[in-house]
C-alpha cells in the first residue's frame, strides 16, 4: 500500500525551504551590515587584483582591520586571493558577485533617489507652513475677533 503525500507534509517541505533561504539572504546582508566591508568588496568589483595596501590607502584604515574583513569576505566565498609576485591580490570569486553588487547599486541608487524627492517634498511642506504661519502672525497681532479670524483663509 502506498501512503500518499498530504497538505501538512507539502507545507512543511515548502516552510524548510523558505527557512534556508531565509538564512542564506541573511547571510548575504550579514556581509553587507559593515560599511567597511560594503567599500572593500566595491573596490575589488571595480578594480580587479588589488592589494591590501591599495585597500588600506584607499579606504584609510588599519592594516588589521583590512585583513580582519579581506578574511571575512574570502571565508564567506565572496572574494579569492591571488598570488601576485610578493604580494597577494584579491579578485571576486565568481559572476554571481559583480551581479549581485551591480543589482544593489541600482537599488541603492533608486531608494537614495526616492529618499531625496520624499525630503523634498517634507521640505516643501515645512517651508509652505512656516509661509502660512509668517502669514498668519500678523493678522492675530491685529486683535481680530473670533469671527473674522475663522473667515480667514
Amino acid at each position: 500500500m502506498r501512503v500518499r503525500p498530504c497538505a501538512a507534509d507539502s507545507f512543511v517541505e515548502e516552510e524548510a525551504s523558505l527557512l534556508f533561504e531565509a538564512h542564506s539572504i541573511a547571510r548575504i546582508f550579514q556581509i553587507f551590515g559593515n560599511i567597511d566591508r560594503t567599500m572593500i568588496l566595491f573596490m575589488i568589483a571595480a578594480q580587479s587584483g588589488i592589494t591590501a595596501n591599495d585597500i588600506v590607502s584607499a579606504i584609510r584604515m588599519s592594516r588589521p582591520h583590512a585583513y580582519q574583513h579581506l578574511k571575512r569576505l574570502v571565508a564567506g566565498g565572496w572574494i579569492k586571493p591571488v598570488r601576485r609576485g610578493p604580494a597577494r591580490a584579491y579578485v571576486c570569486s565568481n559572476l554571481e558577485v559583480h551581479l549581485l553588487l551591480t543589482n544593489l547599486r541600482a537599488i541603492a541608487w533608486a531608494r537614495a533617489s526616492a529618499f531625496s524627492k520624499e525630503q523634498d517634498r517634507d521640505r516643501t511642506m515645512l517651508l509652505n507652513f512656516r509661509r502660512w504661519q509668517d502669514l498668519k502672525a500678523p493678522v492675530e497681532s491685529q486683535g481680530l475677533s473670533a469671527a473674522d479670524k475663522q473667515s480667514l483663509p
